[in-house]
């Protein structure tokens, strides 16, 4: 039978191979690219949840975040933290990059639900603190809930 011969090595060096063929830095065009084709793409920035009773304090990594950038918002359990990260200096063109840039969004599952009238935010040092404060409901009576016997309704 006449078939196409398969290189069987071919799969195992064509790492090796396609820098060669395709230039050095052909692939760093695409390191940062959504492979999942969302259109929407954010950065995913790094955060830390602090708890000391009845407060929690969020702490974001966020450098080159402008404050005039970001937005905060607050319910029951959730906060959500949307902005956009800008690192320009002038003259200079990006080689290399880790830290996030462009619009950011990180919506945080909080172990208790928050006020969202007393909520502090502060930024300092490229870190974005948020300061919560627990939620006290006015205490709810227990309802007793009557439970309707059908038995005896039925026999009647």
């Amino acid at each position: 039978m006449g078939g196409t011969k398969v290189n069987r090595n071919w799969p195992n060096h064509w790492k090796k191979s396609l820098p060669n063929f395709l230039g050095e830095d052909f692939f760093s065009a695409f390191e940062n690219m959504d492979v999942e084709g969302n259109s929407s793409s954010h950065a995913e920035v790094s955060m830390n949840i602090y708890e000391s009773g009845n407060e929690l304090l969020c702490i974001f990594a966020t450098p080159g975040l402008k404050l005039e950038d970001v937005d905060i918002y607050v319910y029951e359990k959730t906060l959500e933290v949307r902005g956009n990260i800008n690192i320009d200096y002038n003259g200079f063109r990006l080689v290399h990059q880790e830290i996030p840039q462009g619009p950011i969004q990180r919506t945080v599952e909080l172990p208790f639900a928050v006020r969202d009238d007393k909520v502090e935010a502060l930024f300092k040092s490229g870190h974005l603190f948020i300061h919560l404060h627990r939620l006290f409901r006015p205490n709810q009576a227990n309802n007793k809930i009557i439970v309707q016997n059908l038995d005896q309704t039925s026999r009647k």
